[in-house]
């Protein structure tokens, strides 16, 4: 099954759903809903812009356990938050991000890789800052980071497209270890 065939021009971030996949695509400035059994488009929001619904750059995606899906909306310098039906619901964030390239949701937090500085935030669902970790130092620089998930223990593994690695830090930032780093055995 191929989803968005002649209609994405350069999809970036993926969610899923039990019944939904959605796209964010950077050329177009939009959120995309496709359906997961026939990969059929659903809907489609966002246009370029600031305002309310608006995107410009979408990036990183996910859903919420409520179907809401939060998009990491770059050059806005928030993250964007849609219904299950793509209906703008609010913005988060956007005072203390500068260029946000992934998100993801916790039961008790939204958790937004933000590219410049190279930090980790965490916010409450309501939008309250709760804290941050830098991503850079003498122990495990990530220069550019692009994606990143949380494990079960809150552990944050970050891809560095710069290093060509993967970087896992503790909750509060510090170097675990590194995967794919070069000169190690692959």
């Amino acid at each position: 099954k191929r989803f968005g065939q002649d209609i994405l021009k350069k999809p970036w971030g993926i969610a899923v759903t039990a019944d939904n996949v959605f796209v964010t695509d950077c050329d177009l400035h939009a959120l995309l809903q496709f359906r997961k059994n026939d990969c059929k488009l659903v809907k489609r929001t966002g246009t370029e812009g600031a305002g309310e619904g608006q995107l410009d750059v979408p990036r990183g995606l996910c859903s919420d356990y409520n179907g809401d899906v939060y998009v990491a909306d770059c050059r806005n310098h928030r993250v964007s938050v849609f219904s299950k039906q793509l209906q703008f619901k609010k913005c988060l964030a956007s005072q203390q991000l500068n260029s946000p390239v992934d998100v993801k949701v916790t039961p008790d937090s939204v958790v937004i890789l933000d590219r410049s500085p190279n930090c980790i935030h965490f916010f409450s669902r309501s939008g309250d800052l709760l804290g941050s970790c830098v991503t850079q130092g003498e122990d495990g620089t990530v220069y550019q980071p692009q994606f990143f998930c949380l494990d079960v223990a809150g552990n944050i593994l970050i891809t560095d497209s710069m290093r060509n690695d993967v970087k896992i830090l503790s909750p509060s930032g510090h170097l675990i270890h590194e995967i794919g780093k070069e000169g190690q055995e692959r």
